[in-house]
């Protein structure tokens, strides 16, 4: 899979649909990859390493970031480039590098495009970032951990909608850790219909079905039944979730940023490193989870 033609190619359009991504990430495949499975996990990649927002304003639709050079949380004197990028783009960085005396080290990730580190002197990278044209973000991982809307927030907020008819209806149980068939309260709820995308919901006591994302319903049916997801190793600076329960989308970005990684799989469980205490514990809280200081 050539990521970073794919980039190339979205970086020239800026936007689309995400029949057109899909369209073009099958065409750069190999085809040894189911064609959905491979759409969704550079789907995810490009969301989680900001390169590419997906589903924009609640549509189908996907836009690209600006080319960004953002010093990463976990390590001061390191930023990576992310965003929009062309050929041309990363020639200009590598000469800006250079020029101020920086180092510019590479990395292949899977699904993945390139991965572009730059080390030096922390002054130096707005200057870098100047000279090329792109935004500069000194803690970009931290930023967006402090905008993320807390699970509490989008639960009081979410609208209230009826169930849709003739779909559909399942439950998460926590302990078996699937959507099963037994509907109960206080709950993330789907309703998939016979064509089509599901929706996702939680279910209070009160009965009232509350509309929002597949990620952000099981984090709020975890808060309100007081079940821990997250963990954080503060020795490591490791930050885990289930895999049944990823990260809502900005928050796997927070945490990504901060060593600008994708999320690796260990043990049943996505892994972030580098994760700062600071960014982990804003992470934490704002899912309805304990602080990370909080052991039992």
């Amino acid at each position: 899979m050539n990521c970073d033609l794919l980039l190339t190619w979205m970086t020239h359009v800026g936007e689309g649909s995400w029949m057109s991504f899909r369209k073009a990430a099958e065409e750069n495949a190999s085809g040894d990859r189911n064609p959905l499975d491979l759409s969704r996990a550079l789907r995810v990649r490009l969301s989680d390493l900001c390169f590419t927002d997906f589903f924009v304003d609640g549509t189908r639709r996907w836009r690209m970031q600006p080319p960004t050079l953002g010093r990463l949380a976990s390590h001061r004197d390191t930023a990576a480039f992310y965003g929009s990028r062309t050929p041309t783009l990363v020639d200009a960085l590598q000469i800006a590098a250079r020029v101020y005396g920086a180092r510019i080290a590479t990395e292949m990730l899977p699904d993945c495009p390139t991965s572009f580190r730059v080390t030096g002197e922390e002054q130096i990278f707005s200057a870098i970032a100047n000279r090329i044209g792109a935004v500069y973000k000194p803690n970009d991982g931290t930023t967006i951990a402090e905008s993320v809307s807390p699970i509490h927030f989008v639960l009081n907020n979410a609208t209230t909608e009826p169930a849709p008819l003739n779909w559909t209806a399942r439950c998460f149980d926590f302990d078996k850790r699937a959507w099963v068939d037994v509907l109960s309260q206080n709950a993330a709820w789907e309703f998939t219909p016979t064509y089509g995308s599901p929706k996702y919901y939680v279910r209070r006591r009160s009965r009232k079905l509350l509309r929002m994302s597949k990620r952000e319903s099981l984090y709020a049916a975890a808060m309100l039944n007081g079940l821990r997801l997250i963990k954080y190793e503060m020795d490591a600076r490791q930050l885990s979730v289930p895999l049944f329960a990823p990260l809502p989308e900005l928050y796997a970005r927070a945490a990504c940023l901060c060593s600008c990684r994708p999320a690796q799989v260990v043990d049943g469980r996505l892994v972030y490193c580098d994760v700062t205490p600071e960014v982990a514990a804003l992470l934490m809280v704002s899912a309805g989870q304990p602080h990370p200081g909080v052991t039992s």
